[in-house]
């Protein structure tokens, strides 16, 4: 109970919150008890799942010491799943968590309370490698890198290990990498490239559901509804669907 889990890629468009949000809703409705954190200032996921609505508290308001975690939790019944919003003002806590004490592992603190009433907690981070994501990785056992093949580099999985490796030596706390999500895809060549240059160079596994690029995606976002929902038998619903419970075996 209470394994932590988190969605990173420092490149943003990705599908890295919509692959998230999906998981995590799938994984409710297979009967788990998941909280889903939104670490990223730009709000995605917040926004995906619940639209414009305000949250008088946010994980800024956690992070900040303001609040305890379990009083920002918030329940999406579409989802079915909790979540802690996110919100605009996180884009500057990195310059007030500097100067905390043991500010790597702030959040890892925030969540000892709630992460036990979970299955699994799972932390949609922002696209970059600074203060808020090391605290997203001290705080989990494991992460998922989800690439998009057509923009991808294997220097930014280097940049990911290499943040791993001295979260490892430096701060005493070792990280898993779960596996690689291939997300928006065109075109089947250049996954096989992308599989054929990981495994020459890495031993991380690359999860065999690769999600197709699909505008009923972007729909049922605006629509704030998961893909099970919303269109279920669509390619990239289906790959979703198949994706959680590959993740969860």
């Amino acid at each position: 109970m209470g394994n932590v889990v988190s969605f990173i890629n420092q490149k943003g468009g990705v599908a890295k919150t919509t692959t998230a949000i999906n998981v995590a809703a799938q994984w409710a409705k297979e009967g788990k008890k998941i909280l889903l954190i939104d670490l990223d200032p730009q709000s995605s996921a917040t926004r995906a799942i619940f639209g414009d609505m305000e949250f008088e508290d946010t994980i800024y308001d956690v992070l900040t010491s303001e609040i305890e975690a379990s009083q920002a939790i918030v329940s999406s019944e579409t989802f079915g799943i909790d979540v802690i919003p996110s919100e605009i003002m996180l884009s500057g806590i990195e310059i007030i968590l500097a100067s905390k004490f043991g500010r790597e592992s702030i959040l890892k603190r925030c969540l000892a309370e709630v992460k036990d009433q979970y299955d699994i907690v799972v932390i949609d981070c922002s696209p970059s490698l600074g203060l808020l994501t090391v605290n997203a990785l001290i705080a989990s056992k494991d992460i998922v890198i989800p690439i998009c093949p057509e923009y991808f580099s294997l220097k930014g999985i280097d940049l990911i290990l290499e943040t791993l490796k001295h979260i490892h030596v430096g701060l005493g706390h070792k990280v898993e990498v779960r596996g690689i999500i291939i997300s928006k895809y065109r075109n089947r060549r250049i996954i096989e490239q992308v599989i054929n240059d990981l495994k020459t160079k890495y031993t991380i596994p690359v999860f065999n559901n690769y999600i197709p690029e699909s505008v009923v995606v972007e729909e049922a976002h605006h629509r704030h509804l998961p893909m099970l929902e919303y269109s279920p038998k669509n390619p990239a619903g289906l790959a979703l669907a198949n994706l959680a419970m590959e993740m969860w075996a």
